[in-house]
């Protein structure tokens, strides 16, 4: 139907094709800009042919247009250098990874700390999967009292991230490995000089087929690797924009390491009643259904800093899922 096309973020033209019997469209996304009329409210175009001859759909948008690159440059303007608040591109990267290919299995050895930081005695954020690495830049800029690791199984987002980290003056306090997190974390992290006080995933590649679930960061030694690393009051920071990954994070979480972890109630407020379940099957994973999932998710992001795929998806006014855990 038309909310499909709309999760397809195809252009108007493009969704009025598919929709062959069509003689109007509503249009709630934004617009290639070679298709925005003179006022911004939308035009009538010739959209192509339709199963009977050619016609006309009229395309009416109900929203403001929207510039991504835009919204992209005031999240990441701070960081004081063009090239890097404008644009994440320069280079070409898969943006989905096998991490069970047998070249990603080896497990990364610990950086020299000295070498890292200026100060490895300061406490360790620590992001999985931490793409482009504007969110840690940031992070680096307004909070210099931590140091910061971004492990990332794409190499190229590596060495760019360390180039960016130079060009921002952060790189003292700023740390990009290339890393298959999910079997490296406490190998990595096992002779830190100070204490890991956070370890964040966000937006995390979905593998949304069944039978690629097993190539998602959140496994249960990653969960029980984590528990591992932090101390008492520690968080652990959790965020998809897709809601079963979101679920998946915090169940795993839950059934894994709920000895060792707590909802943060102070941010998520109390629970609320459990959700109701047509059927319950303890054996199995996929029909878990624990008490964390009666906590509201955030509505905002208690690290006051974007990663690029929040900006994006905020900016189409899409839902984020979020759940921020303590070590107990």
């Amino acid at each position: 139907g038309l909310q499909t096309l709309l999760r397809m973020q195809l252009t108007p033209a493009a969704a009025a094709r598919r929709i062959s019997t069509a003689r109007a469209l509503v249009w709630r996304g934004c617009l290639h800009r070679s298709l925005q009329s003179s006022n911004g409210c939308g035009s009538s175009r010739h959209l192509g042919y339709g199963k009977h001859g050619r016609r006309t759909v009229q395309v009416s948008c109900v929203a403001t247009f929207k510039d991504k690159d835009g919204a992209e440059s005031a999240a990441f303007q701070e960081l004081g250098i063009k090239a890097i608040s404008e644009k994440v591109g320069g280079i070409r990267v898969r943006q989905h990874v096998n991490p069970l290919k047998r070249e990603l299995q080896i497990l990364a050895e610990a950086p020299n700390w000295d070498e890292a930081f200026a100060d490895p005695s300061k406490p360790l954020h620590v992001d999985l999967g931490c793409g482009p690495g504007r969110f840690l830049l940031l992070k680096a800029r307004r909070e210099p009292e931590s140091n910061y690791l971004g492990m990332e199984i794409r190499k190229k987002l590596v060495d760019r991230g360390a180039l960016w980290a130079r060009e921002v003056g952060v790189d003292s306090s700023v740390k990009f490995m290339t890393a298959n997190a999910t079997i490296s974390l406490s190998n990595v992290l096992a002779d830190y000089p100070g204490t890991v006080h956070r370890v964040s995933i966000q937006f995390p590649d979905p593998h949304f087929k069944k039978r690629h679930h097993k190539r998602r960061i959140v496994q249960p030694h990653l969960v029980r690797d984590v528990a591992a690393c932090l101390k008492k009051g520690a968080q652990v920071f959790l965020q998809s924009d897709v809601l079963d990954v979101a679920e998946a994070m915090r169940d795993d979480f839950e059934q894994h390491g709920r000895e060792q972890f707590r909802v943060c109630e102070e941010v998520h407020g109390p629970k609320g009643s459990m959700p109701v379940q047509d059927a319950w099957d303890s054996e199995s994973e996929d029909n878990f259904v624990g008490e964390w999932s009666a906590y509201q998710w955030l509505e905002t992001n208690p690290m006051n800093v974007p990663t690029e795929r929040e900006v994006y998806v905020l900016n189409d006014h899409l839902p984020v899922y979020r759940m921020l855990l303590e070590r107990i």
